[in-house]
């Protein structure tokens, strides 16, 4: 049976794979060398402590978990063991609390190796106190961790049980079942330490994963996974240029894994924001190394370049107690130069400026001003072809290079161990050359940035994010032109004339819309024209609609109609009102008066037909908001109406022309050809699609509320034509011959020209398709669709198939 220890659980809470492995693997493997080195300073620490302890409590002695129950004070190097948990404690110290034990319980210590406590060393510690409540039956209050330097740092166990139960659970399907199925691995911050590091990244190196981009992190990863893109090639073709907005506020930058991705899978710098660099005849080159875990910086590197002349100083502080001098010696040298800046990389050098600043109480505001971050000028704007923007891998590709070909900061930690084990001045030279290499990296980098920000427009592998570089030949300069006049054609004030409905304000509460005015509006009435320029005398009814073959006779009442309308001339419109009048035809059965016919038709409408047909035009053609067309009437006419009114209008137009669009919809099924597309529009923030199909000159618009393409099966029914389109997927299920738009042929030719612009067969077959369109467009433009002109070109069109 497999054992859960708390090196296995902190394993878990930094890669489920590496957990999995020391479960199931064999080959445990060698862990990295700092590890090793962090093992060996427990192991000494550990030792030291206990021997304290020891002379401390005489008689004291190692025990094992049925040692529990006698109640000795302190017990040391315990073995605790519960079913598939097992954790050995260092220190084991009683407490007056009462437990399965009797009247005391226990509380745990570890020892470990390191100044400073980390994350990992709390889960450990709260891995043993939680076996240890389930051995004693009593979790313990608190749990103790004695560092390096003897201090003792409490942690509560309070969160135990919360934290621990669903690595257990998790790591407990593993060890039961000889078929469980390994997490998949996932490459993280962890990974420089795992022994099993080399076989995970051949693994995703082969897998292609996501997880070798060093900037995406396990959410991203898992939001990817959901839309099916699993490796670094595939994200390379979701990074798509954004178009550019104006902005009262610059945006802050942002780093995009898409466009890392492009860069790694193409092999060229890309820039999506170009960087500013000041550039200065002295410039400083500062990197720091250090024991963070002790907060002691034992060597301060600067390169100084003067005007091209580069030299290399060393500062170098063998105890802690030299660190105070080893600091004062590098500000003097820095002030010597007071105002070069000073260039470093990441956020390490300034932290541990302003630590040794407040530790010795140094001034040094002007020199932090002084400051340039590197990173800052890479960071979310150049994209390196490299999966992380570590110094390191943008050294390489630089042309810098380290003489250690395992150097990185977690090598120099060993090193450095090393020199304070020894003495051995090859080690103090070791990091030492290792520093002056890291500036001299920062430099190249630096130079690197500085021809990037001159030469970006013209360099070959160098290109922008957002508007992409299009190189062609000079033939292929040729077809572009041509090929781009056709589609700005095609689309001449397409941007300008964009179907958009502004949102309207939602009313608040849940209530239905009440009849009556708006509270707060103003009231309206209408007033009707008490003077007409044309009087129309109408004929009367003459038949009683109700006694049929009765004769309606004259009555003495009059029937009046004013009707308000528009009378177009060459020069302008003016506005006419006709009053309509006729006696009242009256049944001596019924007792009833009855309107003339004529005046039953116009209803109760007060405007006419050419009236509504100019509101019609302001807002379909001109698209204007109502409220304006409101405001012209007024202006020009004296003629107040509700927006009410006028969606009154658009209605009966919709109505009066039924039978147009009936008879269009024939003339269109009729025609050899159909032209079909779609476009959005949003009605009140919600998206709705408009659908349209003409042959060339009637036209039938749809609406639907998605895209689905039903409309298109449901009007095209039976249709034996052509059916012309840009090729959406909805049309596919058209029984009809299906033809690809010309503009969106030329369109994509374009396109693929543009990204292959060195394929010479397939620049001459584009060439071939530019000869043979652009004199037929040309000729249509001048003289229209006529069969006459067109005619001419058949036999190059045969030509061109042949």
């Amino acid at each position: 049976m497999k054992i859960i220890t708390p090196v296995v659980i902190v394993a878990y809470s930094q890669c489920p794979q590496k957990a999995f492995l020391l479960l199931r693997s064999e080959d445990q493997g060698m862990p990295h060398e700092y590890v090793r080195l962090l093992e060996e300073q427990a192991r000494r620490n550990r030792i030291k402590y206990l021997h304290r302890i020891e002379q401390e409590h005489p008689g004291v002695s190692a025990g094992n978990a049925a040692a529990l129950s006698s109640g000795k004070d302190v017990l040391l190097d315990v073995p605790l063991r519960l079913h598939d948990l097992a954790a050995d404690c260092n220190v084991l110290t009683k407490v007056h609390r009462g437990s399965s034990l009797g009247s005391h319980s226990y509380e745990p210590m570890i020892i470990v190796g390191t100044h400073q406590v980390t994350r990992e060393q709390k889960l450990a510690v709260l891995f043993v106190g939680y076996v240890l409540g389930q051995v004693q039956n009593q979790l313990p209050a608190a749990g103790i961790i004695v560092g390096a330097d003897g201090q003792a740092h409490k942690v509560g166990m309070e969160s135990a049980g919360r934290t621990l139960i669903p690595m257990i659970n998790a790591l407990r399907q593993w060890t039961g079942s000889a078929l469980s199925t390994p997490p998949p691995v996932l490459l993280n911050k962890h990974c420089p330490t795992c022994q099993f590091r080399k076989g995970c990244v051949e693994r995703a190196e082969r897998a292609d994963d996501l997880s070798l981009l060093d900037r995406i992190t396990p959410k991203t990863i898992r939001q990817y996974h959901k839309k099916g893109i699993y490796t670094v090639t595939q994200l390379s073709y979701v990074f798509k240029p954004r178009r550019s907005r104006k902005r009262r506020t610059k945006a802050p930058v942002s780093f995009k894994v898409e466009l890392q991705a492009l860069a790694l899978r193409t092999g060229k710098i890309y820039i999506q924001e170009l960087p500013t660099l000041l550039r200065h005849e002295v410039e400083l080159f500062l990197d720091l190394e250090g024991i963070p875990d002790q907060n002691f910086h034992y060597l301060i590197g600067l390169l100084i370049n003067e005007q091209g002349n580069r030299s290399y100083h060393a500062f170098w502080a063998n105890t802690p107690a030299d660190e105070q001098r080893n600091w004062a010696e590098a500000l003097e040298k820095i002030n010597e130069h007071p105002d070069a800046p000073i260039y470093h990389y990441g956020s390490y050098e300034p932290r541990a400026i302003e630590g040794l600043a407040h530790k010795y109480l140094t001034e040094c505001a002007a020199l932090k001003n002084r400051l340039v971050n590197l990173n800052t000028s890479i960071y979310g704007k150049v994209y390196f072809p490299s999966r992380s923007n570590n110094l390191k891998e943008l050294g390489k590709l630089v042309g810098a290079s380290w003489t250690a070909s395992d150097a990185s900061g977690l090598q120099s930690l060993v090193w450095r161990h090393r020199w304070e084990e020894t003495g051995e001045s090859q080690h103090q030279e070791t990091l030492v050359t290792y520093n002056r290499e890291d500036c001299e990296a920062l430099w190249l980098l630096t130079e690197e940035l500085s021809k990037i920000i001159v030469s970006a427009d013209a360099h070959v592998n160098i290109d922008f994010a957002d508007r992409p570089k299009q190189h062609a030949t000079e033939l292929g300069n040729e077809i572009h032109e041509e090929f781009q006049s056709i589609i700005r054609y095609a689309h001449a004030d397409y941007d300008k004339k964009r179907v958009s409905i502004r949102p309207q304000q939602s009313t608040t509460g849940t209530e239905g819309k009440k009849r009556g005015g708006v509270k707060g509006h103003q009231a309206y009435q209408r007033k009707v024209p008490s003077k007409a320029s044309i009087v129309i005398k109408v004929a009367p009814k003459r038949i009683c609609p109700k006694h049929k073959g009765e004769s309606l006779e004259k009555s003495e009442e009059i029937a009046e109609k004013f009707i308000i309308n528009l009378r177009f001339t060459r020069i302008g419109c003016r506005k006419t009102v006709t009053k309509y009048v006729s006696a009242q035809g009256c049944c001596q059965k019924c007792r009833k008066h009855y309107p003339p016919p004529k005046i039953e038709e116009l209803g109760n409408q007060l405007f006419g037909h050419t009236f509504q047909a100019w509101v019609i035009y302001q807002r379909i053609v001109l698209r204007l908001p109502y409220r304006i067309i409101i405001q012209e009437m007024e202006n020009l006419f004296n003629e107040r109406v509700s927006e009410g009114t006028l969606i009154n209008f658009i209605k009966y137009f919709a109505s009066y022309y039924t039978a147009t669009e009936k008879l269009s919809m024939q003339r269109i099924l009729e025609s050899p050809f159909v032209h079909a597309d779609e476009t959005p529009i949003n009605i009140q923030g919600v998206d709705h699609y408009v659908w349209v199909f003409t042959n060339g000159k009637h036209v039938v618009f749809r609406m639907t509320e998605t895209r689905e393409a039903s409309i298109v099966h449901e009007f095209l029914s039976g249709y034996k034509g052509v059916l012309i389109s840009d090729f959406y997927g909805g049309y596919d299920a058209t029984t009809c011959r299906q033809q690809k738009c010309l503009v969106h042929i030329i369109r994509d030719l374009n396109n693929d020209l543009w990204n292959d612009p060195y394929n010479r067969a397939y620049e001459a077959f584009v060439s071939e398709v530019k000869n043979l369109l652009v004199p037929i467009f040309a000729v249509e433009e001048k003289y229209g669709l006529k069969k006459w002109h067109l005619s001419k070109f058949s036999k190059s069109i045969d030509r061109f198939y042949r």
